[in-house]
């Protein structure tokens, strides 16, 4: 992977931890809970950077290759499971823990990696025909369900373990892709805002309009492009500028790094005690998920080497980037 490409993950990699935290706001936000919205697309973008630096390296053997996804993932779901009962009063049994301790964003993402591990090996370079298939069978599952008038395909049903694997699909196209883009801070941008707009107004009529909301699938479409422009930003000079700078590079860096601590504690954290001072409520609160998560980081770097033969490095469990 190219220097470039480093960056603009991170980059990508700090935007999804903060939306992803903005989209789960809504006690924060009051009255004003129609802002706390964008969950989907902070989950799309960390799918996007998974699928991105998952074939860029040499996979091997298929038990070697998945221990590894488990040592990068399980270390932080065990602390969090560990850190969740005595800090939070969680009681989770071992199967729990193990199945579902790490969301169905963790669930769902350790099968993606069984699936793609295959891909990579009988159909590399056939990934559009894969995209296209994937499009077809999510197309068909969505038209065979019996969903209810208020159905909403990115809320709690197992349809998104299916859509949201285009986008790690799309990832992996881009990451091994050697076309030379040509990226523009401000017409991406544009772009990008432009294609939100209408992903949302396609949400939107959907929950006004009871007929149009069998035709949310159609929202896929602004979404996939709004994840292609959020790569094609982070890839501009003004954000790569941004990273290289020793102040706000340190803080990308380390939201990024954080992302997946910050989708664990979050929900235990917020509160609605300071809804009075909207919107300082949110900036303060983000910055005690940060802390939390910088934690649940440390803790999971103890566990793991509490495991290991070596003696503990201490630099590298409170290391914060």
């Amino acid at each position: 992977m190219n220097k470039t490409r480093d960056i603009s993950i991170d980059i990508l990699k700090c935007i999804a931890a903060i939306v992803i935290t903005n989209s789960h706001m809504e006690l924060l936000y009051g009255k004003y809970n129609v802002l706390a919205t964008g969950g989907a697309i902070g989950d799309v973008l960390f799918f996007f950077c998974s699928g991105f630096t998952l074939f860029l390296g040499k996979m091997g053997r298929f038990d070697n290759w998945y221990k590894r996804r488990i040592n990068r993932i399980y270390p932080t779901v065990f602390a969090w499971a560990i850190m969740g009962a005595f800090v939070f009063g969680y009681h989770y049994d071992m199967k729990y823990t193990i199945i579902h301790g790490g969301g169905w964003f963790v669930t769902c993402i350790m099968i993606y990696y069984i699936i793609l591990y295959f891909i990579q090996h009988l159909m590399l370079h056939k990934l559009k025909w894969v995209f296209g298939i994937s499009s077809i069978l999510i197309l068909v599952w969505y038209l065979a369900m019996n969903r209810p008038a208020d159905y909403n395909m990115y809320g709690a049903t197992y349809f998104k373990w299916g859509h949201y694997f285009l986008f790690m699909l799309q990832g992996a196209m881009l990451g091994i892709s050697q076309r030379k883009w040509k990226f523009s801070f401000t017409n991406d941008l544009l772009k990008l805002l432009g294609c939100i707009i209408i992903y949302y107004m396609i949400l939107f009529a959907g929950r006004k309009i009871e007929s149009l909301n069998d035709w949310q699938i159609i929202s896929l479409i602004p979404l996939l492009y709004i994840t292609f422009y959020f790569y094609k930003v982070c890839n501009s000079e003004v954000l790569k500028q941004c990273y290289r700078h020793p102040i706000t590079g340190w803080w990308i860096k380390f939201i990024g790094g954080l992302c997946l601590e910050i989708y664990l504690i979050q929900g235990a954290l917020f509160t609605d005690k300071m809804n009075s001072i909207f919107p300082l409520n949110l900036f303060i609160m983000f910055f005690i998920i940060l802390i939390g998560a910088y934690i649940l980081r440390c803790l999971s770097r103890l566990f793991a080497q509490t495991f290991r033969t070596q003696e503990y490095d201490w630099k590298e469990i409170i290391k914060m980037t």
